[in-house]
């Protein structure tokens, strides 16, 4: 920044340095009339930013002109949003007091600061803070815009797993923190400072009314650290714009299946590999019809159910609906008026409410008490409880009703917000305002008698106040105890005594009124805070109801089933579909599932694009989807309860890290072979394909035999490496199973079908012919398929360069227990028992090599 004494500074920029020096990290949004103005060095960010035309003024008498530039303050909520989605923080510098009656300087102060993780408004938003301390780490989340705070202790790289499932914008850490987490997580960083960890928690304790950690289910007190400083971060942000939050509750991954953020990204789950949420599972099966119900279906495709009670509650509910459309209708008809209650509640406890939204209040719990009626006939044991718990905000809408106009203006300080019959204050005034202008119409006749002029009006504008308009053609009409006020360029203005008295009485009641709807609204909003925690909890309510009327909803558009539920280690699913292929592929052919003990491993082998892994990916998303409590795309299904889901699929976001494709691909599947259990479900498709080919299958049937014989977890290998099917005959779990093609003298078509055996081959050729690569490379590589045909079998080749030294070895033992035979002296019976021993010896001995 130009470092300009301040003696030397206009009254202006003085005030504006005061304010940048305390707000030093934040683009100073300060305002000027009608703008918000930046300088200097936040000038040229804004304008390089925003776009913005960077113009100058000048500091002080005859110094320097200074770098600035401005957006509409109507307008700015838009600008803002860009800067704060590039990682800025902007500082709201507010007129604290009207310019014409100001003595000296405007009075100016920060009233908000916005940064990526407190910008409510916004619904992707959501801070989180980390505190080390060990081999611990302890982790907070809360989001603004919901009023949720949660928190948790982790160990290793778990914590990191907490972050991606929520995705926060901006992470408060320590001054010191190095890990680079900036880039696999997408948000940005803030530090905070031992000051910060003791302000915060004594904040937080005292505002939340909280003496020991224990109290909210916490096992350590440590946990609060966190909590405190992303409550106090929040708290000198928004000031008194904070919205409401809940008190901070123990994040547990104990009652969810577990799946972490890789399965999550392979399985497409919330968002596609292009980054679309209309090709994942979500886009597809949401029929959700509120933001609560939006919010809550995608936390429950994070976090399904691992209780099978929690699961059958759900079941039982989504089956209700299924089969009782007049309820389902009665329901979905409430929420499609339902406004975003969580949304609202934010807004109106962080004071960013206008007048409309109060208006929206009112709406929504209307629909409430709508959907209180249609759940009276409710008979599953959810519906009926969820219609227990919401709490009667009948009251609360009758004060709204009886207060409010029916369509508020979007500015509180306009006026026409309260009803007639309210205040008798306000009913006088609004007549006494009513009479003025009755006593204006009449005034203005009078005028055009006594003077003659028919054109002759009474105006009104906020500059001059009323006055009277006279064209230039009847000025010599004009009497003379008219008062010349404004010359136009083809009239003239004046005013009378009378026409200044009339406006006296008028723009004092019009001003009294004003004030006085202002003071009504804020009693107004008084009762509502006094509520507010109870709108949360009908929010919460509404979400679930509207979470289980999606999932009826998609369960008859597509004519899915219910699942059974199974304590065995068991999957029969019979004619299984892929929701997400399913919506856009008009053809899809489905398959059958069917593992339990017997066959927990499915080796599936088959050319690319034939449906290797589609198929598998199905099968983990089936599973998702009954522990969700949501219905199947299938005839029938049995699903075993299953702990975790683990997919190895896809190359991992961590290139952008450095870290090689192969080098992910080993961490990954360590990670499985760390974390998951008998009751899990594993899903690795082609893994060992960033290595040479002769590594990738040594290291894939080590990895299928470990997870068989020491998991003993449900597997499904999609895979080239047809040597992975000689387990079938080694272990009495493992099934080959393969995606069928036909093959034609036009090369081969795919049939999708999954069918029980290996493949014939891979047909890499018939595929790249099918992709339209050029014939002449379609020929050659047939040319030089045929030559690898002539020569030494890959499995032998991997034999001779990767196990050279071990059959060397072997050969010198075996030639050492030659030489020790003395064949003078044998026998021809001792010779046959030599030569079974020799056998014998190879035989173990190619076993353990192979």
């Amino acid at each position: 920044m130009w470092n300009t004494p301040s003696e030397d500074l206009t009254p202006m920029l003085a005030q504006y340095h005061a304010l940048k020096r305390e707000y030093s990290d934040c683009l100073l949004f300060f305002r000027l009339g009608d703008f918000y103005e930046l300088f200097y060095e936040d000038a040229q960010i804004g304008s390089k930013e925003l776009g913005l035309v960077l113009t100058s003024r000048p500091a002080g008498k005859g110094k320097e002109r200074i770098p600035m530039c401005g957006v509409p303050y109507h307008s700015s909520q838009s600008y803002i949003a860009k800067l704060v989605s590039k990682g800025y923080k902007v500082a709201i510098c507010e007129q604290l007091e009207d310019a014409s009656q100001a003595k000296g300087i405007v009075k100016r102060d920060v009233i908000r600061v916005i940064t990526p993780g407190t910008y409510f408004e916004r619904d992707l938003t959501g801070l989180a803070c980390i505190y080390p301390k060990g081999n611990k780490y302890y982790l907070s989340y809360l989001c603004p815009s919901t009023g949720e705070f949660l928190a948790g202790t982790f160990r290793g790289e778990d914590y990191l797993e907490f972050l991606l499932r929520f995705q926060p914008k901006e992470i408060l850490v320590p001054k010191g923190f190095e890990e680079d987490l900036g880039k696999l997580l997408k948000c940005f960083f803030t530090y905070y400072g031992q000051e910060e960890v003791q302000e915060g928690l004594r904040l937080l304790k005292e505002d939340f009314d909280i003496f020991r950690a224990i109290a909210l289910g916490f096992e350590e007190e440590d946990c609060l650290i966190p909590c405190g400083v992303a409550y106090l971060y929040l708290k000198r942000t928004q000031k008194s714009y904070t919205p409401f939050l809940k008190k901070p509750k123990p994040y547990s991954g104990e009652g969810y299946l577990r799946i972490d953020y890789r399965t999550r990204r392979g399985l497409e789950l919330l968002e596609s590999y292009e980054g679309r949420e209309d090709l994942s599972l979500f886009g597809t099966i949401n029929r959700t019809l509120t933001g609560m119900g939006r919010r809550l279906l995608k936390f429950r495709i994070a976090h399904p159910f691992l209780r099978e009670e929690d699961i059958l509650r759900v079941q039982e509910g989504v089956d209700e609906l299924t089969k009782n459309r007049e309820l389902l209708r009665e329901i979905r008809t409430c929420l499609e008026k339902m406004p975003d209650l969580e949304r609202l509640a934010s807004r109106i406890s962080g004071n960013l409410a206008t007048p409309r939204d109060f208006s929206l209040l009112r709406k929504a719990l209307l629909s409430l008490k709508e959907l209180r009626e249609a759940l009276k006939d409710a008979r599953s044991s959810i519906m009926v409880e969820l219609l227990n718990q919401m709490v009667d905000l009948e009251e609360l809408y009758l004060e709204l009703e009886s207060v409010l106009v029916e369509d508020p203006p979007i500015h509180l300080k306009e006026g026409g917000l309260i009803k007639d019959g309210v205040d008798p204050q306000l009913d006088e005034l609004r007549s006494i305002k009513a009479k003025g202008e009755t006593l204006l119409r009449e005034y203005e006749e009078k005028l055009r008698k006594e003077t003659g002029i028919q054109s002759l009006k009474v105006g009104y504008n906020r500059v001059m106040g009323y006055y009277i308009e006279v064209t230039k053609p009847n000025l010599r009409y004009v009497p003379s105890y008219f008062k010349r006020r404004q010359t136009l360029s083809n009239a003239e203005r004046f005013t009378t005594e009378e026409l200044q008295r009339l406006e006296e009485k008028i723009l004092s009641a019009d001003s009294r009124i004003k004030e006085l709807e202002y003071e009504l609204f804020l009693a107004l909003k008084e009762k509502v805070l006094q509520s507010i925690d109870k709108v949360y909890k009908n929010a919460q309510i509404v979400a679930e109801i509207d979470y289980l009327q999606g999932l009826a909803q998609i369960a008859i558009e597509g004519g899915w089933v219910k699942p059974k539920l199974s304590k065995e280690k068991v999957l029969y699913i019979e004619e299984g579909r892929h929701p997400v292929i399913e919506s856009f592929c008009k053809d899809f052919v489905p398959n059958s599932t069917y593992m339990d003990e017997k066959q927990l491993v499915h080796i599936i082998t088959g050319p690319n694009m034939a449906g290797k892994s589609s198929y598998i990916r199905q099968v983990g998303i089936l599973v998702l989807l009954a522990h969700m409590g949501s219905f199947l795309p299938c005839k029938s299904a049995e699903i075993g309860l299953t702990s975790s889901i683990h997919g190895r699929i896809g190359s991992g976001d961590v290139l952008a890290l450095g870290i090689s494709t192969f080098m992910n691909e080993m961490m990954e599947v360590s990670a499985i072979l760390n974390s998951a259990d008998e009751r899990s479900l594993i899903i690795l498709d082609e893994i060992g394909r960033g290595t040479s080919t002769y590594d990738g299958i040594a290291l894939s049937k080590a990895i299928v035999e470990y997870i068989a014989k020491n998991i003993k977890a449900r597997i499904l290998v999609a895979t080239h490496y047809l040597e992975l099917t000689h387990l079938e005959e080694e272990l009495p779990m493992v099934k080959n199973y393969h995606m069928a093609v036909s093959k034609g003298d036009e090369g081969i078509n795919f049939l999708y079908t999954l069918k029980r055996g290996r493949a014939e081959g891979s047909f890499g050729i018939y595929v790249a012919k099918k992709a339209g690569l050029p014939e002449e490379v379609i020929q050659r590589s047939q040319e030089i398929l045929a030559s690898f045909d002539k020569q030494v079998p890959i499995l032998e080749k991997v034999y001779q360069e990767s196990e050279k030294l071990e059959w060397e070895k072997a050969f010198r033992e075996l030639q050492e227990f030659l030489e020790g035979i003395d064949i003078a002296q044998t026998t021809p019976l001792q010779a046959l028992l030599l030569l079974a021993e020799i056998k014998e010896k190879v035989r173990e001995k190619s076993k353990t090599i192979c």
